[in-house]
């Protein structure tokens, strides 16, 4: 491959990463604001990968303030609701199926942030 045909392969990538990252951006966004009455409450929620490369290259992440409420949202069945409607709403708003089962929906807390990397987000999540 020519150098400027790999530039041409790049510049492609990245125009389709900016697409998937305004699908998945609303579909986190849709998810947060339909349990957003649901307890426990998320703190935050946010997304990285390279689903440019292949769609299942995507992982979310929600999270919640304690480890507490984590295993409170893992029992009452909130985290698995999480997972089920993300990829539902990925899916409706235009989301690569082929990615759709591989890609990644996780979940952390505020207080294991602190824990593990003094609250160091750029740490953990690497």
């Amino acid at each position: 491959m020519q150098n400027s045909d790999y530039e041409k392969e790049l510049q492609a990538r990245a125009i389709l990463q900016k697409k998937l990252d305004v699908i998945v951006k609303s579909a986190t966004d849709r998810v947060a604001d339909l349990i957003k009455d649901r307890a426990p409450a998320i703190s935050s929620h946010f997304f990285y990968g390279s689903s440019a490369i292949h769609p299942r290259h995507l992982v979310t992440w929600y999270l919640f303030t304690t480890d507490a409420e984590l295993h409170l949202a893992q029992a009452n069945g909130l985290t698995q609701a999480i997972d089920t409607m993300t990829r539902e709403q990925l899916q409706k708003l235009g989301y690569p199926p082929e990615g759709l089962s591989e890609m990644m929906v996780s979940f952390t807390t505020d207080e294991d942030i602190q824990r593990e990397t003094g609250g160091n987000h750029w740490l953990y999540f690497k």
